[in-house]
């Protein structure tokens, strides 16, 4: 018997007791049912239907769950210093000199000098001080100039940057203004300077080494301009751990000018622990599904998310183990797979699959506001799928693919609520070449019907939430997401587009439509303020979702649509969340290959500790 597949559960708990080592299951595996006939009839492989690989799905369940925690992670919170007193004249911006009243005596200015600038372009700096030349100025056009200035250096995020005025010789006409750009004088952590630890000192940040993650997940370093986007993503990269409230005051430094980032945060537990079960699995491997999971954040000192996670079927079995830094702007992941599979086909045909999967990730953040970022998102994957027939082994397929795309997300408010929008689009490209990624190479002659190692894809996935007007007390909310992928070759099942769960179209078992290109559509009408009761909440819905697939191979393309009901439910209790989901979905279109419509009911149980 398959002692991976039997034992899946012991497997799945020593694996979490070993979460520092991240070593996934190498060895051997074989059929968990008795042995079938030798060799089945020739053309009965090809008849089978697609698997997905139980690790990819949950892959991407986890990239969805962390975009789901970035939508839901609160604002920055970053205390800047108090502006000084010329902020409180209350004079628009666009007021002409000529009508800012003097009551003291004035000058004449005919030249105007800007010392000191190294942060904005100089022709930001002229626009402002061009309005004053050949006028007569006094002390309060002085101040207003001079908070125009600074102005400009705070809405350009440089708060800590100010403009004043030195000795002057008035009698030449000539005003010279100094800027004194604000710098990072350093970094300190529940007030403790981030140094080199000695022998018996301890990080005071939660890591078990050092405090260095917090200062190397600012883009600033000591000695740069200080810059509030800057300090914004530092925050934001601390705060995507879960046992992270981090906050940032700015404190005067020693030098002019010079400010102390000051990071307060009192870190929670160091792991996070998850157990569910679902019945989102495929009819081909095993409806039931069981999951495990555990996560260490920031264990070393290095704000470094670590996780491994388990989900088995009767006939399937995947264990994921990733590790991500952030530096900066830039976010380094690595993750690693390994899943099998087994499936019968007819009568006399078993077989099994397995894939071991290698995801180098790199993450640079472009922009991150309180109302959205965008970023750059590149993976590089390596995938070994190896199967047997009956113990006979096939060929194995290694595919290497670069992926690179960008990532784009925007938050508004709209009828006393919050929504948002996310767009996730790439482009992926499969690798002849780097000879050490021992990738397969496609014949010169292959056809456009067999399936590719190399090839291109464009992909693309753009989510929306929108509050809607409320009916009584009720807030309503339309939820949508809109994807697909599109390339002109037949390719391996990996990089295929699986339609049906609920991940895709809901209404269907996982993956009953299998397609080189595609698209899908989910429609979602959701109650979203049901009165808690006994700190549990609940959020009924409705859905209509639809997609369609095709094959390079088959002529077509068909159609999946669904409908139907669901319910959300949560509750916590001390630090423990209790959550679950059971969804009715009827399917209204569907392939003739698939039998006859159903009724279908799945339902999730989750348990995070």
């Amino acid at each position: 018997m398959n002692e991976f597949l039997k034992e899946g559960w012991w497997t799945c708990l020593l694996a979490l007791a070993a979460i520092g080592g991240l070593f996934l299951l190498n060895s051997p595996a074989h059929a968990q049912t008795p042995p079938m006939p030798p060799m089945p009839p020739s053309g009965a492989l090809s008849a089978s239907r697609p698997v997905q690989d139980p690790a990819q799905q949950l892959i991407d369940q986890q990239k969805r769950q962390a975009q789901q925690r970035q939508l839901n992670q609160p604002p920055a919170t970053i205390a800047v210093p108090s502006p000084g007193p010329e902020s409180t004249l209350n004079i628009p911006p666009d007021t002409p000199v000529d009508q800012i009243t003097e009551t003291g005596p004035t000058f004449r200015v005919r030249e105007i000098k800007v010392t000191g600038n190294t942060v904005l372009p100089s022709s930001r700096i002229d626009a402002i001080t061009a309005p004053f030349v050949n006028h007569e100025v006094g002390t309060r056009r002085l101040n207003v100039l001079l908070q125009r200035l600074t102005d400009a250096f705070v809405s350009a995020g440089y708060v800590t940057t100010r403009a004043f005025l030195g000795q002057q010789n008035l009698g030449t006409g000539r005003l010279t203004i100094t800027v004194q750009v604000g710098h990072v004088e350093g970094f300190t952590v529940n007030g403790q300077p981030i140094r080199r630890l000695g022998k018996d000192e301890r990080p005071a940040g939660g890591g078990w080494l050092t405090d260095a993650g917090y200062e190397n997940a600012f883009p600033g370093t000591p000695g740069d301009p200080l810059r509030f986007d800057d300090l914004n993503q530092g925050v934001t990269q601390i705060n995507r751990l879960r046992r992270n409230q981090a906050t940032v005051q700015i404190l005067p430094g020693q030098g002019p000018g010079d400010s102390i980032v000051a990071i307060s945060n009192q870190p929670g537990d160091r792991l996070y622990y998850n157990l569910g079960v679902d019945n989102y699995g495929s009819s081909v491997t095993g409806v039931t599904r069981y999951r495990a999971g555990v996560e260490a954040d920031n264990l070393i000192g290095l704000q470094e998310a670590i996780s491994l996670n388990y989900v088995g079927s009767l006939e399937s079995n995947a264990l994921v183990g990733s590790m991500a830094v952030p530096y900066g702007r830039h976010t380094f992941s690595y993750t690693l797979s390994d899943s099998e599979y087994q499936e019968v086909i007819g009568t006399s045909a078993l077989v099994y699959g397995r894939t071991l999967s290698h995801i180098l990730g790199w993450n640079y953040a472009l922009a991150n506001t309180s109302a959205g970022s965008a970023g750059l998102d590149t993976t590089l994957s390596w995938r070994r799928t190896d199967r047997e027939v009956n113990d006979i082994g096939l060929d194995p397929q290694r595919i290497a693919v670069l992926r690179v795309g960008g990532t784009w997300l925007r938050r508004f408010a709209l009828n006393d609520a919050a929504g948002n929008v996310t767009l996730n689009a790439g482009l992926s490209e499969g690798l002849p070449w780097l000879p050490w990624l021992q990738a397969d190479h496609d014949a010169h002659d292959i056809s456009q019907d067999d399936a590719h190692s190399q090839f291109t894809k464009l992909d693309a996935t753009a989510t929306f939430t929108v509050p809607l007007p409320k009916i009584g007390s009720a807030a309503l909310a339309y939820r949508g997401a809109l994807g697909g992928q599109f390339t002109n070759v037949a390719l391996f099942g990996s990089e295929q587009l699986y339609l049906g769960g609920m991940d895709t179209v809901r209404g269907f078992r996982s993956g009953e439509l299998v397609g080189d290109r595609g698209l899908y559509s989910r429609n979602e009408l959701a109650w979203i303020n049901v009165p808690v009761w006994h700190d549990g909440r609940i959020e009924p819905y409705v859905f209509f979702d639809a997609g369609k697939a095709s094959l390079i191979t088959v002529p077509g393309f068909p159609t999946l649509a669904g409908a139907g009901a669901g319910l959300r439910a949560q509750w916590q209790w001390r630090s423990q969340i209790f959550s679950g989901e059971v969804l009715v979905g009827r399917a209204l279109t569907q392939p003739a290959f698939l039998g006859p419509k159903a009724t279908l009911v799945l339902a999730t149980f989750n348990w995070n500790l």
